[in-house]
């Protein structure tokens, strides 16, 4: 049992803006529901202001609303009781003022000058919160690496990212004020972290799906500039630089000071329409827009939601991403090519083999015949069965050919090609791994989306199908130790664990498993062959 220790005057941190009072952990000092900054609706960001006297910092702040999703089974929303077992998620009161980040760290009032990671938390763009998930806790990664780690909450979905620039300056940033959150969270990391023992000059901003797209996000942005110096992307790559050949050589660089390329600026019209047909849903015009901050968030969410059905765009956890604005946002690589001034970010990137085809529960492989094995497959794959089977068991020759149906493309091809433009791009070190763990949960499932953050933190004890397997615990050591290694100096592997740059002409990828190792990229024919059998991610 951890040993909690909270008296009237400790712990103590004093930071810039004013003392905080958290608690003590065994040897990890918390310090959750800190303030980083104040909105209005549809406002930018404001600096919390510096008090007086001493803020509790012991409990978790408010999480962000979440857009009203349609029924699950028996009238049960996301996050019924029967997927809290595999997919264990934490819900916490809710406000639009959400602009909380909580900290873990083993020194306070320090000069340790110890890493720091900002995790930013997945959901998309949409949902999600700092402590949704119980992996995302700090506390063990802080003990074991002594490291500074942070996560925050900050504005999601419709008071985050839509877009109502169409009715004016005033509303110039509303598309991308998500974003705008997350990098005062960063300014605030960079005015408060040397109170937590923390580097304020070794910042490394990690996420996980939509919080790796905040992360490739924040590298497009130049108002994060100076506030991190590393980036992990972990299932949060999800464009490919098709229409621009110019991008996946690396050849084009994007300047924020310009006008937004043809793509972006197609983008941007595309979410001001979502913005005005949002308005419309409520009655307002130019004239009105104004009572959009005063309606209630479930009008407003509904308002955007039905918007979004009349222009057949996606609704729920993929509505929405961050609207391109010009000086301020980019929009992604893909299109906008990655800017100048990211060239020295060194940049991990990855996927795992499951993502969301893991979910094939076919109980114990070996007791299928080779005869229905192909049957099963035949039926997922159709007519490239056999020559999918055959690249899958060259890359793969220690994973049962059913495993093939698990095998990601949406996540594995945007990954593959964000490092290959990157990799062109910079001499700066891109490095990419794909965890590919069979997890012996009902027979044996490929981990899936969301199944290494676990392991990063040293979490796999709260996640109970991570504890159906015996190798768990030697796996989160060897996880957890690479991120460790990358936060302290930008390279994730070690004396025990070579891990050598991705490349042009060296394409190496490090293949998380029961036994690790290096591999060079040879998946791209497989990864073409099953993409033809699946619609794309973001149709």
């Amino acid at each position: 049992m951890r040993k909690v220790v909270r008296t009237p005057d400790f712990p103590i941190a004093e930071t810039v803006d004013g003392r905080l009072h958290g608690f003590k952990s065994d040897e990890v000092y918390h310090f959750h529901g800190i303030r980083y900054a104040e909105a209005g609706r549809f406002e930018m960001p404001r600096q919390v202001q510096p008090w007086e006297g001493i803020k509790d910092a012991k409990a978790y702040g408010y999480i962000c609303p979440l857009l009203p999703e349609e029924p699950h089974e028996e009238g049960s929303q996301n996050g019924a009781p029967e997927n809290s077992f595999e997919m264990p998620h934490v819900y916490w009161p809710v406000s639009e003022n959400c602009q909380y980040l909580n900290v873990w760290t083993k020194h306070i009032n320090e000069d340790a000058k110890r890493p720091v990671m900002v995790w930013l938390h997945g959901g998309g763009y949409c949902s999600g919160s700092s402590i949704e998930l119980p992996a995302y806790d700090g506390h063990n990664l802080a003990d074991h690496g002594d490291v500074v780690v942070v996560n925050l909450n900050h504005r999601l979905n419709v008071i985050g990212f839509l877009d109502l620039s169409s009715y004016g300056e005033e509303y110039k940033y509303s598309g991308c004020l998500g974003m705008a959150d997350i990098i005062e969270a960063l300014r605030w990391v960079h005015r408060n972290i040397t109170a937590f023992g923390g580097d304020p000059d070794n910042v490394t901003i990690a996420g996980q799906s939509g919080g790796g797209g905040k992360v490739a996000a924040l590298l497009q942005m130049p108002e994060a500039d100076g506030l991190y110096a590393k980036a992990v992307i972990e299932s949060g790559a999800l464009h490919e630089p098709e229409a621009d050949p110019s991008v996946a050589e690396g050849t084009k660089a994007a300047d924020a000071d310009q006008p937004l390329c043809e793509k972006a600026a197609e983008e941007k019209a595309a979410w001001q329409q979502l913005g005005r047909r949002t308005a419309e849903e409520l009655g307002l015009d130019e004239e009105s827009i104004e009572k959009i901050k005063t309606v209630s968030y479930q009008e407003l969410a509904e308002a955007a939601t039905r918007a979004a059905i009349s222009l057949h765009r996606m609704t729920g956890m993929m509505m929405f991403t961050p609207s391109p604005v010009e000086g301020y946002y980019t929009g992604t690589y893909a299109w906008a090519g990655f800017r100048r001034e990211t060239a020295n970010i060194p940049v991990m990137v990855g996927t795992v083999l499951g993502e969301f085809t893991f979910m094939h529960y076919l109980g114990d492989k070996n007791s299928y015949t080779e005869a229905e094995k192909k049957k099963i497959l035949q039926k997922e794959l159709g007519v490239q069965t056999e020559e999918i089977l055959e690249e899958f068991t060259r890359i793969y020759p220690d994973k049962d050919i059913l495993y093939a149906m698990s095998a990601d493309t949406k996540f594995r091809r945007p990954a593959a090609a964000m490092a290959k433009a990157r990799a062109a791009f910079t001499s700066a070190p891109v490095y990419v791994y794909q965890m590919n763990l069979i997890v012996p949960y009902m027979g044996g499932l490929a981990l899936w989306h969301c199944g290494e953050i676990p392991f990063v933190f040293r979490n796999v004890e709260l996640e109970p199908m991570l504890c159906t397997a015996d190798y768990s615990e030697k796996v989160q050591d060897v996880v957890s130790s690479a991120w460790l290694n990358f936060m302290e100096k930008g390279a994730p592997g070690s004396s025990d664990m070579r891990w050598d740059t991705y490349t042009k002409e060296v394409p190496d990828i490090m293949f998380l498993d029961e036994s690790s190792g290096q591999t060079r990229e040879s998946d791209q024919k497989l990864l073409e062959m099953l993409s033809k059998t699946r619609p794309p991610f973001l149709a």
